[in-house]
């Protein structure tokens, strides 16, 4: 999901919050592959509505990441097969129209690399997901006019465990994501992101 993700010290330290990112829905993607009937990866796609993150490269001992994604958009390549995902046998995307990723705790494991330790609220269960993720870079997007921070993250969810247990004889248990994220630096980032529940019970 998500994401995605990644952040870092308060800002009460600092005179100016140069931590906080908010995320760029544009060049933030998640990809999602799931086995069909074990001949092939089906291979499926979702937006980040929002979201942000705060980082600091020298320090990633308090990480904290909200986002919000938008269930709806959910692209399969095909709109019979994108329809069924969002169907009550799957997202049920009718109910729970966006799913949410929060984070508070990045454990640093190499250089550059990182287990995002989090919560997915997706279907209106929430559950503990890890992210391994990579940490890219800080640069200058000369298109944007805007510093950036740029993240890989790759996890693995067991669909059961968010109630989507039909079809267990055509749809692998295990869902794999991979997720790329830009985010821009914007100290109000945290502020101009809603709380992301629109969800119906």
């Amino acid at each position: 999901m998500l994401p995605l993700l990644i952040a870092a010290a308060p800002a009460t330290a600092r005179a100016v919050d140069t931590t906080t990112w908010r995320l760029d829905t544009t060049h933030t993607q998640i990809v999602f592959f799931a086995d069909h009937l074990g001949l092939s990866n089906g291979i499926g796609r979702v937006h980040v509505r929002e979201g942000w993150f705060r980082f600091d490269p020298d320090d990633w001992s308090t990480a904290q990441v909200e986002v919000v994604i938008d269930l709806a958009s959910v692209d399969m390549g095909d709109a019979k097969w994108s329809d069924a995902v969002r169907s009550g046998q799957f997202l049920d995307v009718s109910r729970w129209p966006t799913a949410r990723f929060t984070a508070s705790r990045l454990e640093k494991t190499g250089d550059a690399a990182g287990i995002l330790h989090g919560e997915l609220t997706l279907r209106g269960t929430a559950q503990p997901v890890e992210l391994a993720v990579t940490f890219n870079r800080i640069g200058r997007d000369p298109y944007a006019f805007r510093t950036k921070a740029g993240f890989t993250a790759t996890t693995t969810l067991a669909r059961g465990a968010f109630g989507m247990t039909r079809f267990a004889d055509v749809v692998g248990e295990n869902v794999s994501l991979r997720i790329e994220v830009e985010g821009i630096r914007d100290a109000k980032a945290e502020e101009k992101t809603t709380d992301g529940t629109e969800e119906q019970h």
